[in-house]
């Protein structure tokens, strides 16, 4: 995703780099604990899911129509962060039942990244763009009306799948966004 948002520009502060590189370090270590989980569950090799992730195709053109700037893409982040925090956090049960306690310990730390991603993502928004903090709303309801449409792209947003994605979900995640933004800036 980093690579794709630099190729379409709209990273343009220092301040986004420095979270799409922070964000894209914690991502890669996601996937190396999805990987582990999955050569648990699914009698997958790491050689075999790491060729077919890099063959995926990650497409855009699905999610673009959000991306105005710099701006909506970190309104799409904070949201889409809290949305996977509170569904990895539903997901619990699962991830106990696979009897590794290491299993439990990695989606517990999954889930601190989530929260941690979102709110550096809102507090990006507060510090760079507090004066159009009043977009937010309607961006992430535009956002929630799309994702009941999306099919997944391999973009590492919206891309829900599975009974946890509930518009109770989306809207909590949402109501939790938006209490984060209207906190106020200490300085």
């Amino acid at each position: 995703m980093k690579q794709e948002l630099a190729v379409r520009n709209l990273i343009a502060s220092d301040d986004a780099a420095a979270f799409f590189n922070a964000w894209a370090i914690d991502e890669e270590r996601h996937t190396d604990g999805f990987i582990r989980i999955l050569e648990l569950v699914a009698d997958g090799s790491e050689p075999d899911l790491r060729a077919r992730l890099e063959t995926r195709s990650h497409d855009f053109g699905p999610v673009f129509e959000h991306l105005k700037d710099e701006f909506s893409l970190m309104v799409m982040i904070a949201f889409d962060e809290m949305c996977t925090c509170r569904a990895y956090a539903a997901e619990k049960p699962f991830y106990d039942a696979l009897g590794n306690n290491t299993f439990h310990h990695w989606l517990r730390e999954v889930i601190a990244d989530e929260a941690v991603h979102s709110m550096n993502a809102v507090n990006l928004i507060r510090a760079r763009y507090h004066d159009r903090i009043s977009q937010v709303g309607k961006i992430i309801d535009n956002l929630i009306r799309a994702a009941t449409t999306l099919r997944y792209s391999g973009t590492f947003v919206l891309d829900y799948f599975g009974e946890v994605y509930s518009k109770e979900l989306l809207a909590e995640s949402r109501l939790a966004v938006m209490r984060n933004i209207a906190k106020p800036v200490i300085g």
